[in-house]
């Protein structure tokens, strides 16, 4: 049986690096946009690139993630940035830096992914895990459950075979012959005999 969610799931909070990341669910849309990334990456690499196979693929893995982070990332809370002064030197209090409340944009969200920490924080707390759910899902085994007709991949197994000897009508049946058509083993002869 195929099931459909009718009901939207909504955005929630994710811990990601001692803020928190509210992150919209990963739709098909989401999925799809993310791909034409990858895409994107895979046609810009020239024929005769030098690069290896799996630095292509790497770069098309983040492309994935970028996609899927800018997607669904909507909001955060306890995200600061690190004051800094005209001349470009970080603003010190007591010799500790300063730091201010970041709201959230698409701009300052482009900043923190810039950060290969941060990245890897968004991207292990918000897209690998869909992507394990997804994985756990289409595994063998993990068909549809069992439907009322019993034709889902979990229906209840029926035994096909018989499970007792079928009364024939005496009148009617004949005994069927049984004998073996497999020749029987000679016995070996042991040295000497003839």
């Amino acid at each position: 049986m195929l099931i459909v969610s009718t009901k939207p799931a909504e955005p929630a909070w994710t811990p990601v690096l001692g803020g928190e990341v509210l992150f919209a669910p990963i739709d098909r849309a989401a999925v799809l946009r993310a791909r034409h990334a990858a895409r994107a990456v895979s046609q810009a690499e020239p024929e005769e690139s030098q690069r290896s196979t799996i630095d292509l693929l790497d770069d098309m893995g983040t492309a994935v993630s970028h996609a899927l982070i800018v997607a669904g990332a909507r909001d955060w809370r306890g995200v600061a940035a690190q004051r800094f002064g005209d001349d470009g030197e970080p603003v010190l209090e007591d010799g500790e830096p300063v730091f201010d409340d970041l709201p959230f944009s698409a701009e300052h969200l482009e900043a923190a992914l810039a950060d290969a920490v941060t990245f890897d924080a968004f991207d292990e707390a918000y897209v690998q895990p869909f992507w394990r759910r997804e994985r756990e899902r289409k595994a063998p085994g993990k068909g549809s459950p069992r439907s009322p007709n019993g034709t889902g991949t979990k229906a209840r197994k029926v035994r096909t075979t018989a499970t007792s000897r079928a009364v024939a009508s005496a009148a009617r049946a004949k005994n069927a012959p049984t004998g073996s058509t497999k020749r029987s083993r000679s016995k070996r002869k042991t040295s000497g005999e003839s």
